[in-house]
């Protein structure tokens, strides 16, 4: 295998991923916790919000991928919006978290402006920055390659907020440590996108900014391989509650002597952590060896185990409930991992079928569906703490004594929710036959469609 991307392009793509995971890893885990413990708006306003963030993008994704296809410029079809791009979520980022002051009103809409204006920045970097990791290489083993290293260098770097919350926790008070978080990971987040802009290239996009965008919808349709792998990636959604609810199983359900709550969170997301990252190392290596479906079928059936026995175990003690959390985590690590090699692959079978690829819009489905993940966990444990009867400071930054029902009901969140999750997400992967004898044929074929049309077009040079 010839390597197109490595050196200082190959970084960009590790430290990108960095920054996309921070920035998602902050809204994702304090988003919940800052809406109701900081600036204190309503549980029923945060629903609202969220699903009001949700019909946005699923509206502005996919024309954020059309607009990708739909261009062709001398610097790419993607790069130009990661350029532009790294600018609007950096600046975003570093206010998201502002501890805004004044009244209710006055409140709820500054959530409103900084929640949806950083589904609208993220979507106009995240989508680009994804599809280009489909075009750096014609090489569909590096391509692979290259979205694992994505995925697992992102998610290592998607940790430094835990830890700059420990640290920090230390020396600013809890009102104003979020916003602190927020205007280091923007910053971050903004080096890291212009960064790999500057130092990556388009090797293998193809032009599609003369096709129709009623037939653009009706190609990216026939691509069942992606339609199937974000299906089961969107029915184990769930599994985003662990590291929503963790901020609040840390401050109101695990108690340690002489360790704040930042240092027990931090101890929850290393056990989590722990097997997540055991997961995204194994995965590449287990779907090399046995392929995406059962790969899939293998982590999602650990995943809905051990978590499911995790909460039996917690009810007698949730201390030991815990090595069942990292053993659950080989999930969460794996489906965090696949849905990028698995819509990269799946271009090539779009490819076979109907004669074009379509990066823009497939990538952008997949960065729509990242988002539908983050807000079911977002979404989920909002509901699940006004169903467990959650008792809101009455302050910023306080913390009020809750009920044993409500404590339970939020280690379930981290637990039995998401091991439900992960066994329905079971069903669809089981019709997946992009697989084995089949794979092999689409792709020789392929391969000599290409050659067809390379000779061709020397032949026309002639």
């Amino acid at each position: 295998m010839s390597a197109y991307v490595k050196g200082k392009e190959k970084f960009a793509y590790g430290f990108a991923g960095v920054g996309s995971y921070m920035v998602a890893n902050i809204v994702s885990s304090y988003v919940n916790y800052y809406l109701t413990n900081i600036i204190m708006v309503t549980p029923v306003f945060i629903l609202v919000l969220m699903i009001i963030g949700r019909v946005l993008d699923m509206c502005t994704d996919p024309m954020m991928g059309i607009i990708v296809d739909k261009t062709n410029t001398k610097k790419g079809k993607m790069r130009p919006y990661v350029q532009i791009g790294a600018f609007f979520i950096g600046i975003v980022t570093v206010f998201m978290f502002y501890p805004v002051g004044g009244s209710l009103v006055w409140r709820s809409i500054f959530a409103v402006v900084m929640y949806v204006g950083f589904g609208l920045a993220y979507t106009f970097v995240d989508v680009p920055a994804m599809g280009m990791l489909s075009v750096a290489t014609p090489d569909k083993d590096e391509r692979a390659s290259l979205s694992s290293f994505y995925v697992a260098v992102g998610s290592i770097g998607g940790l430094l907020p835990a830890a700059m919350l420990f640290v920090l926790q230390m020396f600013i008070p809890e009102k104003w440590v979020y916003f602190a978080i927020s205007a280091i990971v923007g910053v971050l987040t903004f080096i890291a996108y212009t960064y790999l802009y500057r130092h990556s290239k388009e090797r293998f996009s193809t032009k599609t900014e003369k096709i129709k965008i009623s037939e653009m919808f009706k190609v990216v349709a026939k691509n069942k391989p992606m339609t199937l792998a974000l299906l089961t990636s969107m029915l184990a959604s769930t599994r985003y509650m662990i590291m929503v609810i963790a901020i609040y199983i840390a401050t109101y359900v695990v108690h340690i002597p002489g360790l704040s709550s930042g240092t027990v969170l931090l101890i929850l997301y290393a056990v989590v952590g722990a097997g997540m990252f055991g997961g995204i190392l194994l995965t590449p290596v287990s779907y090399k060896r046995i392929g995406y479906k059962k790969t899939s079928l293998i982590f999602g059936a650990i995943g809905a185990l051990a978590l499911g026995a995790s909460f039996l175990v917690g009810m007698f003690n949730i201390y030991l409930a815990l090595p069942f959390m990292a053993i659950g985590g080989l999930g969460l690590g794996a489906y965090n991992t696949l849905p990028y090699p698995m819509v990269g692959d799946s271009l090539d079978y779009l490819e076979w079928k109907t004669g074009e690829r379509m990066e823009g819009i497939c990538f952008s489905l997949n960065s729509f569906v990242t988002k539908f993940n983050n807000a079911v966990g977002a979404f989920g444990v909002m509901l699940g703490l006004i169903l467990v009867k959650f008792v809101q400071p009455s302050e910023s930054g306080a913390i009020e004594a809750q009920s044993e029902f409500t404590t339970t009901g939020m280690f379930a969140m981290a637990t039995l929710v998401p091991a439900i999750g992960f066994a329905l997400s079971l069903i669809p992967m089981a019709f997946y036959d992009y697989t084995g004898e089949k794979k092999k044929k689409i792709l020789c074929d392929l391969d000599c469609r290409r050659n067809a049309v390379s000779g061709e077009a020397v032949k026309a040079e002639v």
